[in-house]
C-alpha cells in the first residue's frame, strides 16, 4: 500500500481532515493526543512517505532560511563549525530552490543581536534557524515572530518559547561528565578551577552548574570570571594572578572553546602538570590535545547541528516528517588518542535517518 497511498487516503482511515494529518505530519498546531496516536499508527502501518521532491515541485517555490548566529570568529572560531554544517546541507539540497541568509551578531552584545535579527526579518525569510546564547533579547525576537513560521533553535535552547525543534547538547549532563574525568586526573589535595568564559550565555552555565554538582558540598569548584579570556594578555595576566593566589591549583574547566588560551599558557610556562578540559574540537583545541597539553574535549557535534538545523526546517517547509521537539547531541569524549577520527565532518548514517 506504501506506494500508492496519499496523505487523502491517511485522513480518511483515520476519520480526520486533511489538515488535521498535515498538522501531525509536520508538528504545528493543537491535536488531540489520542488523534495525533491514530494517525502516526496508520502512517506506520501503511508505510506512508510523502514525497518530498514532487512536493517541492508541485509548489514551484524559492525558499529561504535565515540564520542568526555569533560572527564565525568569535568563540575562538567556533560558529565557523556549525556554519560549514549548514553549508554542507544546502549542498546536499542544491537540486531544490534554497537560500542561507546569514545575520549574525556580537554574542557580547544584546543590542547587536537585536540589530541582526531586525535585519534578517527584512529578508523576509521562510523559516529561522536560530543560536539563541543570549536569551533575553533572542525572546524578545521569538515572541514577535508570526506562530505559523518555523524556527528552529540549536546550540542553546529557549524551553517555554514556542519552536519547530531544539537540537543541542544536555550542558548539565556534559558538565557532569567533565568533571567525572577532572575527578580522575587531579589529586584529592588539589584544587579544581572553573574559568568562565561567557557570562550571558545559559547553556555555558548549564555546563559550569552540572560540573560543580559532581562534587560535594564543601569541595564544589569556584567559578572565576574572566570575558576576554580569547586575548592572549588578558588570558596570561589573569592566570598569573590566579597561581601568584593559589599555587594549589590541579586542574581547569574551561566550558568553552577558549580553552586553547589557557593551554597556551601552560604549556608556555612548562605546567604541563596541571590538569585541563575544555570544548570543541577547533583547529587550535586540536593543537593542544594532541599534544597532551589538553587532556579531554568534549564536543557537541556543532557541524551536525548546523546540518540537522537547515535540513529540519526545509523538511518542514516541504511539509514532511520532522526530527523530534528535542534533538539531544551525543557528548564525545575527545583524546590525543583518537582525535584523528574526528578530524572532517561528514553526515552520518544516523543523523541522516533522524531527518
Amino acid at each position: 500500500m506504501a506506494d500508492t497511498v496519499t496523505i487523502k487516503d491517511i485522513a480518511r482511515l483515520a476519520g480526520v481532515s486533511i489538515g488535521t494529518v498535515d498538522r501531525v505530519l509536520h508538528n504545528r498546531g493543537r491535536v488531540a493526543e489520542a488523534t495525533k496516536s491514530r494517525i502516526l499508527g496508520i502512517i506506520r502501518d501503511t508505510g506512508f512517505k510523502p514525497n518530498l521532491f514532487a512536493s517541492n515541485l508541485a509548489q514551484s517555490r524559492n525558499y529561504r532560511i535565515g540564520v542568526l548566529t555569533p560572527r564565525p570568529d568569535q568563540d575562538s572560531g567556533f560558529w565557523q563549525l556549525p556554519h560549514r554544517g549548514m553549508q554542507t546541507a544546502a549542498e546536499e539540497l542544491s537540486a531544490f530552490s534554497l537560500e542561507l541568509l546569514f545575520h549574525c551578531f556580537d554574542r557580547f552584545s544584546p543590542d547587536s543581536f537585536r540589530t541582526a535579527a531586525e535585519e534578517l526579518l527584512t529578508d523576509t525569510p521562510d523559516g529561522i534557524l536560530l543560536a539563541p546564547i543570549l536569551p533575553e533579547p533572542a525572546e524578545e525576537f521569538v515572541r514577535k515572530l508570526p506562530e505559523d513560521l518555523p524556527l528552529c533553535c540549536f546550540d542553546s535552547d529557549l524551553p517555554e518559547m514556542h519552536k519547530l525543534t531544539y537540537i543541542g547538547q544536555d550542558p548539565r549532563m556534559s558538565g557532569r561528565l567533565a568533571a567525572k574525568l577532572m575527578r580522575m586526573l587531579v589529586p584529592p589535595e588539589m584544587e579544581t578551577v572553573i574559568i568562565q568564559a561567557v557570562n550571558l550565555d545559559d547553556h555555558i552555565r548549564g555546563r559550569e552548574e552540572g560540573f560543580r554538582s559532581y562534587y560535594p558540598k564543601d569541595k564544589k569548584p569556584p567559578v572565576l570570571e574572566e570575558v576576554h579570556l580569547d586575548s592572549k594578555d588578558t588570558c596570561f595576566a589573569f592566570l598569573d594572578s590566579l597561581f601568584s593566589r593559589n599555587p594549589a591549583i590541579g586542574g581547569f574547566f574551561v566550558a568553552n572553546a577558549s580553552v586553547h588560551r589557557v593551554a597556551e599558557y601552560l604549556s608556555q610556562h612548562g605546567r604541563t602538570d596541571i590538569a585541563l578540559i575544555g570544548y570543541d574540537l577547533i583547529p587550535r583545541n586540536r593543537e593542544y590535545l594532541e599534544r597532551g597539553i589538553i587532556d579531554f574535549l568534549i564536543s557537541q557535534r556543532p557541524e551536525t547541528q548546523g546540518y540537522l538545523g537547515i535540513q529540519t526546517l526545509f523538511r518542514a517547509l516541504n511539509r514532511q516528517p520532522v526530527a523530534e521537539h528535542h534533538v539531544v547531541m551525543p557528548i564525545d569524549i575527545l583524546t590525543a588518542e583518537n582525535i584523528h577520527y574526528y578530524t572532517t565532518f561528514e553526515p552520518f548514517n544516523d543523523i541522516r535517518e533522524i531527518v
